[in-house]
C-alpha cells in the first residue's frame, strides 16, 4: 500500500503570503544545513516563551516542531512497503531489565526490506502484575531505516514489528537492535512501569 496522496484542505491560498511562504521553506532548510539534520526538539518551556511573543498557538507550534523532528517518516525509503516474500529467519536475542524480557524473535525477509517481530514480557508468575503500555521505536544503525509496522499483546505482553529498509543480512550476528521506549503514563496498581530508556539487545 503506497502512501496516499495529499490533498490541500482548501482551494483557497493569500498570493500576497507566497514572499513569506518562500522564506518559511528557506529558514526550514537553513535549519535543516546548521543541525545537519538533527535537530532535536526545543525545550517546552522555549517554545511557549515564543508562542508568548509571537501571539502563536502553542499546540499548533508544537506540532510544527514535531513535524520537522519527524522529516524522516515522509521519505520514500521510510514509506517503503514489503514485496516479495523470501523467507521466515530466525534471531531469538534477549535481554532482561527491571523483571521485562526484552527480545528480537524473527524477521520476515522480504525483497525490498525486511519486517523485525519484537516481544516485551513481564517475568512475573503473580497474576495481578500486568505490563505496562509504551511506544517503543526500533533503531539498528544509521545504514537502516525502521518504521513501526503493527503492535498487538495482552496484559503480560506485547508484540511490535518493524519495518527495516533496506533488508537486513540473513545472518544478523553482529547487529544491535535498540529499543527506544517512552511509556504511557497511566499508573496502575501491580503495574510494571516501563520507564523512559534505551534497550540494546545484541
Amino acid at each position: 500500500m503506497g502512501r496516499m496522496s495529499f490533498q490541500p484542505p482548501t482551494d483557497y491560498y493569500c498570493e500576497a503570503l507566497a514572499p513569506i511562504d518562500e522564506q518559511i521553506c528557506a529558514l526550514i532548510a537553513k535549519r535543516k544545513e546548521l543541525s545537519e539534520n538533527n535537530p532535536g526538539f526545543p525545550n517546552l518551556e522555549l517554545i511557549t516563551a515564543w508562542c508568548q511573543q509571537y501571539e502563536l498557538n502553542e499546540a499548533m507550534t508544537q506540532s510544527l516542531f514535531g513535524s520537522m523532528h519527524n522529516e524522516n517518516h515522509f521519505s520514500d525509503h521510510f514509506q517503503v512497503e514489503p514485496t516479495g516474500f523470501l523467507k521466515f529467519i530466525t534471531i531469538l536475542k534477549y535481554v532482561e531489565l527491571d523483571n521485562v524480557l526484552y527480545s528480537v524473535t524473527h524477521m520476515k525477509q522480504y525483497s525490498n526490506a525486511s519486517v523485525i517481530y519484537v516481544e516485551t514480557e513481564v517475568n512475573n508468575s503473580e497474576p495481578y502484575v500486568r505490563l505496562g503500555h509504551a511506544h517503543v521505536e526500533l533503531f539498528i544503525s544509521p545504514d537502516y531505516q525502521s518504521r513501526p509496522h503493527q503492535g498487538s499483546g495482552h496484559d503480560k505482553g506485547m508484540q511490535y514489528s518493524f519495518v527495516v529498509s533496506p533488508p537486513l543480512p540473513e545472518d544478523v550476528t553482529g547487529l544491535e537492535f535498540r529499543l527506544s521506549i517512552k511509556p504511557y503514563h497511566i499508573p496502575e496498581k501491580q503495574t510494571v512501569v516501563l520507564t523512559e530508556s534505551t534497550v540494546i539487545i545484541k
